[in-house]
């Protein structure tokens, strides 16, 4: 069993772009970029990437709008590398969510332990194992009712539905793999 380093969740920052990063351990790194540039980080990289519903995140984004305004979409979009706009949001995978679980859940050139959002708490000691520090999550509150016209929740579905019914057949925590390309290959990946 690995020791457990008590400072390293202490140690953290978002990174938009992890070619901009610089390796420090123990650090937390919160991205949502792509995992191409950790190709050339030390072995003892240690990667949690958290998933899950496409469909919800895309929700989310649309109740943000309202709650944090037009600049925070704006800096969400591109921390996300979105491929469009926020008009978008239900006509296409702009945030490029199905890209982002093809190439994390693949992703071999450092560990990378891919965990459900829905699953965060359950697997809180894997969690912790792995990334050599204790993760220790605020409790678990319901997600927030949103207000959703009925027909962006149609046009979600069309848009998002494929894609979640992909990561559905993935396990809700695992350790990044190429044994996953098949069920990951399935994933519409919007250009």
């Amino acid at each position: 069993m690995e020791e457990v380093d008590p400072l390293a969740g202490k140690r953290s920052a978002f990174v938009a772009r992890l070619k901009d990063a610089t390796f420090q351990s123990p650090c937390v790194f919160k991205t949502h970029d792509f995992p191409d540039a950790l190709s050339s980080w030390p072995e003892n990289t240690r990667v949690v990437f958290c998933f899950g519903s496409t469909k919800e995140s895309a929700f989310s984004v649309y109740s943000a709008k309202e709650k944090y305004g037009d600049a925070w979409v704006e800096q969400h979009f591109y921390n996300l590398n979105a491929t469009g706009t926020y008009d978008e949001l239900f006509e296409r995978d702009v945030l490029q969510q199905a890209r982002q679980v093809k190439e994390w859940a693949t992703f071999e050139s450092v560990p990378v332990l891919c965990v459900h959002y829905d699953a965060l708490w359950e697997h809180k000691e894997t969690i912790s194992q792995f990334a050599g520090w204790k993760f220790d999550p605020p409790e678990r509150r319901d997600r927030a009712p949103k207000n959703i016209p009925a027909e962006l929740r149609a046009a979600a579905d069309r848009v998002y539905g494929p894609i979640d019914a992909v990561i559905d057949q993935l396990p809700k925590c695992f350790v990044a793999s190429s044994i996953y390309r098949r069920t990951v290959d399935e994933l519409p990946i919007d250009a």
